[in-house]
């Protein structure tokens, strides 16, 4: 840039000497007009006479009477051919003022042109370089998106993780208290069934009324427990198959049922239905589980992560493409797999 505006510098610089040079010449070229003008007879009359004006001197110096007539004639001509021959030369150093500012302009012009092409040469650079500068910006943009989504989507990971964990905590509260009273009563009971009996007085005897027999109202039958679905082979084709079922579920954040799914959530609920696999609850623990893999050597019915610890992960089901319950907002979908974007995979099937 600095270099840029020193050379626009030169050329105004350079505009300007072209403009007194071309100044300079109209003033030689006034000045050898005038001066031609001015002598044009006495010119006329040299080129004429040429060698015949240098005898016809001689003739008249000759042609004297006397000495004295003799040199008067000679000074008279010594002044005229003085004067002739000044003139000659003043006409001649117009004519080199004139060319020498002829020349001074052509050099100057020549250097206009060199600083010119010069410029335009450092002006491409600049162009090129400042594409060069927006391109890097834009790529730096894009990785500081990325790298903010990224993070983001790692702080909901957590915040869903540590609410799962306090729901854990509270259901094992829960469970816990359950059991403590369940067994305080089955302590209580065995205590009262111990207790040695106490004698029955033996009630006055009364007369017998016949009682019309109470019809016992029997107890309502518990309803059957619904046995969960076998197992299936634990194919590929049959956890992608399954997995299918729940597109367009929304995404709820903790959700692990048809209701609503996070992304781990949905994968372990898909893997224990339609494989009879239970995955771990969280997806930075899934990615511990099974065989570890690059995410550029995926199978159908593979895991696969982003972040390590993974805070993301989905279903790779083939053709370039995995099923995922990706955000809130969004629901259960099919996506374009680019293994770039993941930290890793995991094959659980066998």
């Amino acid at each position: 840039m600095e270099k840029s505006q020193k050379l626009n510098d030169q050329i105004k610089t350079q505009q300007g000497k072209i403009q007194e040079t071309k100044l300079e010449i109209t003033a030689a070229q006034k000045s050898l007009d005038a001066h031609k003008e001015v002598y044009a007879e006495r010119l006329k009359t040299i080129q004429l006479e040429g060698k015949q004006s240098v005898a016809a001197y001689a003739e008249l110096l000759l042609s004297s009477d006397n000495i004295s007539e003799f040199l008067t004639r000679f000074t008279a001509i010594s002044s005229i051919m003085q004067s002739d021959t000044d003139l000659l030369n003043g006409l001649n150093e117009k004519e080199q003022a004139l060319k020498n500012a002829e020349e001074k302009l052509h050099n100057e012009f020549a250097q206009l042109q060199e600083s010119q092409t010069e410029l335009a040469s450092e002006q491409q650079k600049i162009e090129q370089d400042k594409k060069e500068i927006e391109k890097e910006l834009a790529d730096a943009k894009d990785t500081l998106q990325t790298q903010q989504a990224q993070y983001a989507e790692q702080l909901a990971e957590e915040a869903r993780q540590r609410a799962i964990a306090q729901q854990q905590a509270e259901q094992a509260r829960q469970r816990a208290q359950q059991q403590a009273q369940q067994q305080t009563q089955q302590t209580t009971q065995t205590q009262q069934a111990q207790k040695p009996a106490q004698p029955v007085k033996q009630p006055v005897k009364q007369p017998v009324k016949e009682q019309t027999p109470v019809s016992s109202t029997p107890s309502k039958p518990a309803p059957p427990t619904v046995a969960a679905p076998p197992a299936n082979s634990g194919s590929a084709s049959a956890i992608i198959a399954y997995a299918k079922q729940f597109l367009g579920v929304p995404y709820v954040w903790g959700g692990s049922t048809p209701s609503g799914f996070d992304c781990s959530g949905f994968t372990s609920y898909v893997f224990r239905n339609a494989a009879g696999i239970n995955l771990p609850r969280v997806a930075r623990d899934q990615q511990n589980v099974g065989t570890r893999i690059s995410p550029s050597q995926v199978q159908p019915g593979d895991l696969v992560f982003r972040g390590n610890p993974a805070y993301h992960v989905g279903i790779y089901i083939g053709g370039g493409q995995y099923i995922h319950a990706p955000q809130t907002g969004d629901v259960v979908k099919i996506a374009a797999y680019d293994p770039s974007k993941f930290s890793s995979a995991a094959r659980v099937l066998r």
